[in-house]
């Protein structure tokens, strides 16, 4: 009889749904998820977290809720998002910057990047070459010949060093032989401002920078056309190397369970190619452009190893 019972037990629980150890419940989310921003609020970033978000709440039937914690460009940001709960319930939403370019340009990185487990990208930031209307250069050709003509003696304005613009720029100088005089700013509106006062030659900024500008976009960096500009080449079109533009997606605390991690992906999948995310990006001059778990992480690895080889060659020094 005992032994009967034991496996009429067995068998009840075999037909009993289970989840392995430390898997969430397929209802997940069932509660508020914490969206980190590690740049700045106002910014496009930011902008468009808050579209991915609505999305995702619409989709989900719960709060996702935006905050920032900005500070070094992201490494804050991230360095927060490696010490919370791998639940799932926080998650970042930004550039993989801070795990492609910042390990090369910060003395003490206050992570590591075993420590975050890319989710998904869910959209491109691209970048690219532009003059004021009134300069003489009117195409990449001709600002590369007065490049060889004047080596060192074009000047550009970029974001910052170590920004995706400055490596972005970086590589094309060193692709096809060129030389210019990189100037470092504290964003694109600045170095905008000096670009349109004739204080730099040319600017190496967002496309979503510059929407209503008096400028002449020369060249896309990045391995294709931009929307916004069809009929503007980029720059593996002319003979440069092909860029990777910034990598925007989800980002979780690494551990965080595997469940959760595809839940969260194939909510990547729907919110990039949703009516409401598409408009917004639209509007923002920005590529939706989803990518999964695998492929993203595989993208930011090729991009770390880029940045692995070019950046000692810059001799920035490190925070």
């Amino acid at each position: 009889m005992k032994s009967g019972r034991s496996t009429a037990l067995l068998a009840l629980l075999c037909t009993l749904p289970w989840a392995p150890a430390g898997a969430q419940s397929p209802n997940f989310p069932s509660r508020a998820v914490e969206v980190i921003v590690p740049y700045a609020a106002g910014g496009a970033v930011d902008a468009m977290a808050r579209a991915f978000a609505a999305e995702a709440a619409r989709d989900t039937s719960q709060p996702w809720v935006v905050g920032t914690r900005e500070g070094a460009g992201g490494v804050v940001g991230f360095a927060y998002l490696s010490r919370a709960n791998p639940d799932g319930y926080t998650v970042a939403f930004s550039p993989a910057s801070p795990m492609t370019n910042s390990p090369f340009l910060n003395a003490k990185m206050p992570f590591r990047n075993s420590q975050v487990e890319p989710v998904c990208q869910v959209f491109e930031n691209v970048f690219a070459i532009a003059v004021p209307k009134n300069s003489p250069i009117r195409s990449f050709a001709e600002l590369a010949d007065a490049a060889r003509a004047r080596p060192g003696g074009l000047s550009y304005g970029h974001a910052g060093l170590g920004s995706v613009p400055h490596l972005s720029m970086a590589a094309v100088e060193r692709s096809l032989g060129l030389r210019f005089n990189a100037v470092a700013y504290r964003g694109d509106a600045p170095l905008l401002n000096d670009a349109l006062a004739g204080t730099v030659d040319f600017s190496a900024a967002a496309i979503a920078s510059l929407a209503g500008k008096n400028l002449r976009v020369l060249a896309v960096l990045s391995d294709r056309r931009h929307p916004a500009y069809p009929e503007v080449p980029a720059i593996p079109e002319l003979g440069g190397p092909a860029i990777t533009p910034g990598l925007n997606g989800l980002f979780v605390p690494s551990g965080t369970p595997a469940p959760v991690i595809a839940r969260l992906e194939r909510l990547c999948e729907q919110v990039a190619g949703s009516a409401g995310f598409v408009g917004s990006a639209r509007m923002l001059s920005q590529v939706p452009r989803y990518l999964g778990a695998s492929a993203f992480k595989a993208r930011i690895e090729e991009t770390y190893r880029a940045n692995a080889a070019l950046v000692p060659e810059l001799k920035i020094e490190k925070n």
